[in-house]
């Protein structure tokens, strides 16, 4: 990585860093919306007038003013009041976003450092998890079976007893599996990130990924199977392998998707499956997408609807192939997708426009003048009625046009 020279009293040198950051972010990707928001708490404080605010970094979904929380592993209830993400006021924070969120029903000697915001029922706290581990190679000692040690994840901290699997010791710079027992619970997912230390004398140990967050039992320390069955895991499990070839494709037949992913037959069938059951995955035919994907084409076809309506509120609702060619699909997953739509009673569909729900062209009270008298010339001369030029320019091509499609 680049080295930038800079200073905080002069600002000399922070142009360039700023640009380097820019630099650096401009081909990554955004982080994904899996429509399981958590936000691990790093801040507690109250404000005069807004009440108990909490701080973090939020990942694996979205924010927004209104929701209902619950705060883990306490379980306590909440709703969220306001929202800033980066010292900016918003109805919605993103993954990845720096959020401070100001919490309604909530006491701020109810939270503490560690605890994570989340939508209620989408998480379970976990006092027991299997984890890779890598032990540093400048350590005092190995780290042997039974070890008390502080585990940091997230934000939290907690007291963890070591279950070293496979060996009696692992020696400095080695990696092996461990089973931590942890003395408080702890929100966490498979592939999060840790860092264990020995209490005393204080010593950081290394750190490692989890790779099953919920183990139905404690393990056998010796047991090959085990093993074997860890190793596999921690390569991604089928459900979580196909849904993150789904989010690098994007919408795409299930054919490629499965191919991308290259699970096995069986092995693709559950996961599939397993996704679909569980609303991570949209199947539209023969077409797959995520629920990020799905989210964030919903909300662009509704935009560009209300946009054309605002535009145009004497249409009956937007050409299909205007919309299309807006919406850069492919003709046949476009047709899915408004099926999908108009079957949810989320557009109006017809033959060559589209429309939101409920939208009807009006006229106004002097729009309505005109056509009452463009009516009348009709009524007044029926074997010589008005041309259509004559029509145009007594109401108007929107006003005429409008007649027409009414």
């Amino acid at each position: 990585a680049p080295i930038h020279r800079v200073s905080s009293r002069s600002g000399q040198g922070l142009p360039g860093l700023i640009q380097s950051l820019d630099d650096l972010l401009q081909d990554r990707p955004s982080r994904p919306d899996l429509g399981r928001p958590r936000l691990p708490v790093d801040r507690v404080f109250t404000m005069p007038g807004f009440g108990t605010v909490v701080t973090g970094t939020l990942s694996d979904g979205s924010l927004s003013v209104g929701d209902s929380i619950q705060l883990l592993p306490s379980g306590l209830p909440g709703r969220i009041r306001g929202l800033q993400a980066h010292s900016q006021k918003e109805e919605t924070a993103l993954p990845g976003s720096r959020t401070a969120v100001n919490l309604t029903g909530v006491d701020v000697s109810q939270v503490r450092r560690g605890e994570v915001v989340t939508h209620p029922g989408q998480y379970n706290p976990t006092r027991r998890m299997d984890v890779h581990f890598r032990l540093l190679a400048d350590v005092s000692s190995p780290l042997r079976h039974h070890t008390e040690v502080k585990l940091f994840i997230g934000t939290s901290e907690t007291v963890a007893t070591v279950r070293l699997l496979g060996t009696e010791a692992l020696p400095p710079g080695e990696e092996g599996w461990l089973q931590l027992i942890l003395q408080t619970p702890v929100v966490a997912l498979r592939g999060d990130r840790y860092i264990l230390r020995r209490p005393s004398p204080g010593e950081t140990l290394g750190g490692g990924s989890i790779v099953d967050p919920q183990p139905k039992r404690r393990h056998k320390r010796f047991d090959a199977a085990v093993i074997t069955a860890l190793e596999s895991m921690a390569r991604g499990s089928p459900a979580e392998v196909l849904l993150q070839a789904a989010l690098a494709l994007g919408p795409a037949p299930a054919s490629e998707v499965i191919t991308r992913s290259r699970l096995t037959g069986p092995a693709s069938r559950a996961a599939l499956q397993e996704l679909l059951a569980s609303g991570q995955l949209l199947a539209l035919e023969d077409m797959l997408l995520t629920n990020t994907h799905w989210s964030a084409l919903k909300e662009s076809l509704l935009s560009f609807l209300s946009a054309y309506h605002n535009d145009f509120p004497l249409r009956r609702g937007m050409p299909r192939e205007e919309l299309k060619s807006r919406l850069k699909i492919q003709p046949h997953f476009f047709n899915l997708v408004i099926s999908r739509l108009a079957s949810e009673g989320g557009i109006q569909e017809f033959p060559r426009w589209i429309a939101l729900p409920g939208h009807l062209v009006r006229f106004s009270p002097f729009q309505q003048v005109k056509v009452d008298q463009l009516l009348a010339r009709f009524a007044a001369n029926p074997t010589t009625p008005p041309t259509i030029k004559d029509c145009q320019a007594q109401v108007g091509d929107e006003i005429y046009a409008a007649m027409l499609d009414g």
